[in-house]
Parts: structure tokens; C-alpha cells; sequence
């Protein structure tokens, strides 16, 4: 059965929230080499303390992929039945508008933005979303960008 995920285009995805703990950013800093990344308190020399320690900029992307993944679900906004097809990852892009902290929690919305089929060995689609997440206190921006799944058929 052939699926046409073009209607999908435009659809807002759930709103989700996640809080950058510490413990995901000490995990993350476990396994990944950030030898040019000093955990300061966020002030830089500012007459106002942040409120947590900063987490690496190479964290920003974990944040993006585990907050979107609450966003949908993949029946219901896909159309897709992750227990017979395959599913992965494709392109992601984030421009970063504020360092995240420690301790932050954050708002993430969502939208598909485009969808359209490829072949490759195999026909697939394409299911680009794009994304902004902000601080759920002050609600500025601290990224936003796109991802993209890909859907094999």
C-alpha cells in the first residue's frame, strides 16, 4: 500500500518540554571529547549570574533529537508503522540563538515542513520538520532548525 505523506505538509507537531539535566550533560560529556570546553556558571564576567553551569554547544543537538522524538508520533503524524518499516535519521541543521544551562527547561514546537520521495535502492520519503526551542521560563530562543527523517517504504 502506497502512502501519500505530502498532506502531512504544514501539520504542527505536539509541543514538548525537556529540562537539561545534569545528568544527561555529565553523561554526554563522558563519552564525548570536548577538550576546548571549560562548564562555567554562564555569567561571563556579567553582573548577573546565569542560573545553571552551561552545557557544551555540542550538546544542542541531543536536546534537539530528544525533544523532537516527544513531538509525534510516528502513526499518527507519519502515517508510518515503525514495527514493519525502517526508519532513520537524515539531515539536521541548528542555528544556535543562546547557550542552553544546566537545569534549563526548555519548550520545543515542531511542524512538518516538507515532504517528497527519493529512490535509492529503494524508494523512500523524505519527512523534513522544523523546530524552535525556547527557554520555557523566559521564552526566548535558544535554537531553532530542521531535521529530517527518512521513511523506507
Amino acid at each position: 500500500m502506497t502512502v501519500d505523506r505530502t498532506a502531512l505538509i504544514g501539520r504542527p507537531l505536539r509541543a514538548a518540554t525537556y529540562t537539561v539535566s545534569e545528568v544527561d550533560v555529565n553523561d554526554f560529556l563522558g563519552v564525548v571529547a570536548e577538550s576546548d570546553f571549560a562548564p562555567t556558571d554562564g555569567s561571563e564576567g556579567g553582573t548577573e549570574a546565569a542560573s545553571g553551569r552551561l552545557a557544551p554547544p555540542s550538546f544542542a543537538p541531543f536536546v534537539a533529537v530528544l525533544g523532537l522524538l516527544k513531538t509525534f508520533d510516528w502513526q499518527d503524524d507519519f502515517l508510518f508503522d515503525y514495527r514493519t518499516g525502517t526508519a532513520m535519521f537524515g539531515e539536521q541543521s541548528i542555528d544556535f540563538h543562546r547557550p542552553l544551562l544546566v537545569g534549563q527547561p526548555v519548550a520545543i514546537s515542531a511542524e512538518i515542513s516538507d515532504v517528497y520521495e527519493k529512490q535509492g535502492k529503494q524508494t523512500f520519503d523524505v519527512v523534513e520538520v522544523t523546530f524552535d526551542i525556547k527557554s520555557r521560563e523566559e521564552g526566548d530562543l535558544l535554537m531553532s532548525g530542521q531535521q529530517s527523517y527518512i521513511l523506507f517504504k
